[in-house]
């Protein structure tokens, strides 16, 4: 649960990060001793870059700090962290889903008797509510409602470019 004097001013840093091109994905405060921690998760399609999240920072602290009313956004000090979601970026909301159509996604859903499963594949498609996931080893997508995934994350793709070494001990 977010501080009042955050939840309420919400849809106002969502704006002024939309202003520098990029999309709040999450905001939490950290507490720790005399001093808090607002962390900003934000993204941008394409994905986000350190320099994006060095603007926003500046942009954000410039404007948290001279928030009209009451003298800055906290009475008392409090550091800003800006990041990205990251590479296995969590998946919230059916925007963020048509985003990571043609990515691989792992997908924890709820199933109609109420046990938990766990699908992944690529998200092929996303209509009236409802995923289609594609797994490489299965002919016909798969089908999740939206309203029954408890937890969504693109998948970590990684490629092995490496060289190889044959059986004698030479790099191929």
């Amino acid at each position: 649960m977010l501080p009042f004097e955050i939840e309420k001013r919400l849809d106002e840093i969502r704006q002024e990060i939309g202003k520098l091109g990029a999309e709040l994905i999450d905001i939490q405060v950290m507490h720790g001793g005399s001093r808090n921690t607002l962390v900003i998760t934000a993204d941008k399609a394409g994905g986000i870059t350190l320099d994006d999240c060095a603007k926003i920072n500046s942009h954000l602290s410039h404007y948290l700090d001279e928030f009209p009313g009451d003298g800055g956004f906290f009475k008392s000090s409090y550091t800003l962290e800006v990041n990205s979601p990251g590479l296995d970026r969590p998946l919230r909301t059916e925007k963020d889903f048509i985003r990571a159509k043609g990515r691989i996604v792992r997908v924890a859903y709820k199933a109609e008797n109420g046990a938990g499963l766990v699908r992944m594949g690529e998200l092929v498609d996303i209509q009236g509510g409802v995923l289609k996931l594609k797994h490489p080893q299965e002919i016909a997508p798969f089908s999740v409602p939206l309203r029954a995934v408890t937890k969504a994350n693109l998948d970590i793709q990684l490629r092995n470019n490496l060289p190889r070494k044959k059986g004698n001990g030479k790099i191929q």
